[in-house]
């Protein structure tokens, strides 16, 4: 009975912490998507390639900065970035806007690999309309 219990109790506190760990790529996604839509981070408008490879990079590096404050760790790589993404406003109107992506692998607690559990695919996503 114990044994069953303890299961229990650790597969809680693990769900609760996937559910965390989802909101805080909800959030870095988020944070992304605030300086993506501000025109001086506009990748297109860059005057050289560095220049538009700088504001990409700091965009995603805002994404890995704010995880690492949370103790997650990604790459940049795991970001991507779209200033391109069409938002149906409805009646036939669309607009223009930021599409951030947040990608993280998170093993799970208990039974990691010996009960056919392994890891669990997190996903933050968020649009925003672009102000340029």
């Amino acid at each position: 009975m114990l044994p069953l219990l303890v299961l229990f109790v650790v597969g809680t506190v693990d769900y609760g912490l996937i559910l965390r760990e989802f909101e805080l790529l909800q959030n870095g996604a988020r944070e992304a998507a605030r300086l993506s839509v501000l025109p001086q981070y506009q990748i297109a408008t860059g005057v050289t390639t560095a220049a538009q490879t700088a504001r990409l990079n700091a965009i995603k590096q805002s994404v890995v900065d704010y995880l690492a404050n949370e103790n997650i760790t990604i790459n940049a790589s795991d970001v991507t970035v779209d200033q391109t993404a069409s938002i149906d406003m409805g009646g036939g109107i669309s607009a223009i806007g930021s599409e951030i992506t947040v990608s993280y692998t998170r093993p799970i607690l208990i039974g990691n690999g010996w009960m056919g559990f392994g890891s669990v695919p997190l996903k933050g996503h968020v649009i925003w309309r672009n102000l340029y």
